[in-house]
Parts: C-alpha cells; sequence; structure tokens
C-alpha cells in the first residue's frame, strides 16, 4: 500500500471554506469579480474578494473537478493574472492582508490557504512588521469611509505609543500579546487599534468594522416598462416579463462569463407605491442560456409576486380594492452579478459522472427553498443515522461508512417528527427489517430501547415504516411514498 503524503500547506477536511481573498498582482485584470460579485480594491495592487458569497457554486465545481481548492481557484486566477500573483485565504480580509505583507517580503507567488496547518504556524509566528504595514492603506480607507471616531493624527500617535511598549517589553510578534484581548488594547491604546487587534485572532468571517468598500460594478443592466393598462394577473405578468429578460440579455451581449446572483424587480403599484423585491440565485445564473423561455428567473419572479400579493392582500382586506393590487409599471435591474471565465468551464468538458450537477445547479435556482443533501453517520438509532451536509460539499468521514450505509438501504426518505400510535398489524401485513438498540448504557431500563422494525403494507399496497417496541407496541415513524 502506497503511503499518503500530508500536504501542511493545503486545507483538510475540517477546516472549512475561507471567506475572503487578498489578491496581489502586478498584472492588472479586466475581469476584478473573477471569483465573487463582492469586491474591494484595497490598494492599486491589492484586491480583496469575499468570496463566501459563492461558497456552494465554488465548492460544486471542486468536487465535479475532483481537485483540491488550491488546484481550481489557481486556474481562474492564472488565466486573470498570469503567474505573478499572490493570493491569500482566510476568514477576515485583516487576516489576508497581513500574511500577504509577510508573503511579499519571501517574494513569494502562488495561493495560501491561512486555515492550513503550516501557513497557521508560520502566521503565529509573524514580527510586528507585518502586522503593521498593512495599517497605513487601512488609515487611508478609515478616513475615506468617514470611520466614526477615527482621527489620523491620533492613530498614528497610538501606533508609536504600542511600538514603544511592545520594544519595552520585548515582544517578537502580535501572538506573543495574544492573551490580552481587543477590549484590554481598546483601553489602553484606543478603538481602532482594538478593533485591529481583534481582527488579528477573530476566528469569525464578520467584518467587526473593517472599512469594506465594495468596488461597484462598471454598468448594471436594466430596463423599465410603463403599462398601458394596470395588470395583476400572473399569466399577462409573466408574458411582458419575459420579454424584459430577452431586452436584458442584448444589453450583455450574449457574454458567455456573465452570470447573475442577484435581480432587483422595482414595482409600481396602481396607486403609484413603489415596492422594492430581489429576485435571488442560489448558483451565479446564466441569463442568456435561457433564451427564449426564461424559465429559472421566471419561477423566482414568482414566488416574489405570491409573496407580494398575499402581502398587499393582508394589508388591504379592510379597503375597498381589488383583491390583487394591479402593476402599473416596473424596472428590472441586475444589481450583482459574476464574470466566470470560459476555463472555468474548461475544466469540466470531459465530465462523464453520474450526476448532471449544472441541472442540479438549475433546479435549485428554480426552487423557492434549498435543496438539503444527507449522507450517513454513525449511529444505531435510525433517527439519528445520518447528518445534513453542504450542496457540492465534498463530506470526508473518519469510519468505515459500509456498514452504515447497508443498513440504511431499506429506510424510507420520509420520517414523521413524531412517531404516531398505530394498532397492531396482522402478520400477513408487516415484514421484519432490523432490531435497533443504542446507548442503552445511559438508561435505567435497557430493555426500553430496543426498536424493532418493519415494513407495513396496506391494502391498497402502500409501504409504511413501523417499528415494535420493548412493550410490544406499534408505531408509525415513516413512509416510503
Amino acid at each position: 500500500m502506497a503511503n499518503s503524503v500530508i500536504q501542511l500547506d493545503q486545507l483538510s477536511a475540517g477546516d472549512g471554506f475561507p471567506a475572503y481573498v487578498a489578491i496581489h498582482s502586478e498584472q492588472l485584470s479586466t475581469n476584478p469579480f473573477a471569483l465573487s460579485p463582492t469586491v474591494m480594491q484595497w490598494s492599486g495592487q491589492i484586491l480583496i474578494c469575499r468570496v463566501n458569497h459563492c461558497r456552494q457554486f465554488w465548492l460544486a465545481r471542486q468536487q465535479r473537478c475532483a481537485c483540491t481548492l488550491e488546484q481550481l481557484f489557481e486556474r481562474v486566477l492564472c488565466h486573470h493574472y498570469g503567474n505573478g500573483y499572490i493570493a491569500v485565504f482566510a476568514n477576515h480580509p485583516w487576516q489576508c492582508l497581513v500574511y500577504l505583507a509577510y508573503q511579499l517580503r519571501q517574494k513569494s507567488q502562488g495561493i495560501c490557504f491561512l486555515q492550513s496547518r503550516l501557513n497557521r504556524n508560520i502566521f503565529k509566528s509573524l514580527g510586528w512588521d507585518c502586522w503593521f504595514a498593512p495599517q497605513q492603506v487601512l488609515a487611508i480607507h478609515l478616513e475615506t469611509t468617514g470611520a466614526k471616531r477615527f482621527n489620523t493624527d491620533s492613530f498614528r500617535a497610538r501606533q508609536s505609543q504600542l511600538r514603544r511598549f511592545i520594544n519595552r517589553i520585548g515582544l517578537a510578534g502580535p501572538f506573543a500579546l495574544q492573551q490580552a484581548d481587543h477590549h484590554a488594547i481598546t483601553r489602553r491604546f484606543e478603538g481602532w487599534l482594538g478593533r485591529v487587534w481583534r481582527w488579528t485572532f477573530d476566528n469569525s468571517t464578520e467584518l467587526h468594522g473593517f472599512p469594506w468598500l465594495a468596488l461597484d460594478q462598471p454598468v448594471r443592466p436594466a430596463v423599465k416598462r410603463d403599462l398601458e393598462y394596470p395588470v395583476n394577473q400572473w399569466p399577462y405578468i409573466e408574458v411582458l416579463l419575459r420579454e424584459d429578460f430577452e431586452r436584458l440579455c442584448e444589453q450583455f451581449n450574449r457574454d458567455d462569463s456573465e452570470h447573475i446572483n442577484r435581480m432587483l424587480w422595482q414595482i409600481t403599484l396602481f396607486n403609484y407605491q413603489v415596492i422594492d423585491v430581489e429576485l435571488s440565485f442560489r448558483h451565479p445564473y446564466s441569463l442568456h442560456r435561457e433564451i427564449p423561455d426564461f424559465k429559472t428567473a421566471l419561477y423566482q419572479a414568482w414566488y416574489v409576486y405570491a409573496e407580494l400579493i398575499g402581502k398587499l392582500q393582508a394589508r388591504d382586506k379592510d379597503l375597498d380594492l381589488p383583491d390583487a393590487m394591479p402593476f402599473v409599471g416596473w424596472r428590472v435591474e441586475v444589481c450583482e452579478r459574476i464574470h466566470l471565465p470560459p476555463i472555468l468551464w474548461d475544466l469540466f468538458a470531459n465530465e462523464d459522472g453520474d450526476i448532471n450537477h449544472q441541472n442540479l445547479f438549475d433546479l435549485q435556482n428554480k426552487l423557492s427553498i434549498p435543496i438539503e443533501s444527507y449522507r450517513s453517520q454513525a449511529n444505531f438509532y435510525p433517527e439519528q443515522s445520518f447528518q445534513k451536509t453542504p450542496i457540492g460539499g465534498v463530506a470526508e468521514s473518519g469510519y468505515d461508512e459500509y456498514q452504515w450505509s447497508a443498513s440504511s438501504s431499506q429506510r424510507p426518505l420520509f420520517y414523521y417528527q413524531a412517531a404516531d400510535e398505530i394498532e397492531v398489524p396482522a402478520a400477513r401485513q408487516r415484514f421484519f427489517l432490523e432490531r435497533c438498540s443504542s446507548q442503552w448504557w445511559l438508561h435505567d431500563d435497557p430493555q426500553s430501547q430496543i426498536k424493532d422494525y418493519f415494513v407495513l403494507r396496506d391494502s391498497r399496497g402502500r409501504a409504511s415504516w413501523v417499528y415494535r417496541n420493548y412493550d410490544g407496541r406499534w408505531y408509525r415513524q415513516g413512509e416510503y411514498s
């Protein structure tokens, strides 16, 4: 058996998906939205992207490609920035910037995941120079955004005070002072240095006051419609929206890299009240690929329409108004999009998997509720023998799944929240499946944990999942169809 090599600089299954990435490149990209629709221009050569806004999309692409996240992002980043880039992934943009400062001093290239064991250990050993380096640009952003209680001169004075303090007591780097929380730093060196201290150590993906200034997308395609007569029935609205989506496609020039995350539907009612509603997509959505039907966008519009009409009817039930308030016009605007390069699709050109992932993504975009994915879990209780996993996620387990998958193969997909007691079924109606007993050592009466599971068929052939407990009582717990 070949020995496996542990890659300390790569993510493991338990490390989680990074929230942000800071990218440094001397080669400017014409597409800053290649990884996420949420982007900040930190400096002339550094871009910060919030990649967890498209987490499910990238995890699904990773699964289809059967590669690591590093390999996946490397192809995309090389396409846009060449080979001379540095990209640092972490849970907070400040951590990305501090470690990026270190990588620039080392003249490194490529991708670093701060969650990996090697990079995390290096991060903990960084000196103060890497921690202070990004603060020069930080002060500019805080002043530009008009941050509350920020004064550049005061901030510089507190920095000098902190430098004198660490030189006096001989601390090598921030982690040598990790026991001092951000409240202590705030009391000693004022609020903004306290926030920076919190960003350094906090594993949360929350910004906690980080001056995020989103980069505006250059053009927001939009169409406007003023109706010749009021309409309130969905079949008529659907036809008109389909025409408007066609007009939006013309503004995209049928660019294959354009994918939409959110659209704003601004509706003008009969009383000239304007209501803003949002059409959101769980995965980046290509509008022009659905010409001429636009089924996905129209499904989302229908969900929003139905919810809006219900709210309006509840609001106006005591007034002498139509059951469904008519629309006299609307405006549709693409407010958030991501530019996915064609090379990303080339990665999967020869994909022969059993699952058509693109159809799965399309289905998730069309539904009003998210699709849920489950996998087997090592537990003898049937109702606890599975756990929810992210769609597209790669779940690794530390145990042999075969026996648990085999035992669950005859269990139903539909469980009741609580089992219902039933009469004792006839012997010819039931078929024995298994006996389950788990965690008996936690109970005074171990016998009470025994359950015998059966398939129960009624006179119409419908199958239910039932069990008999230790004292002979019968309960229905699930259905097979």
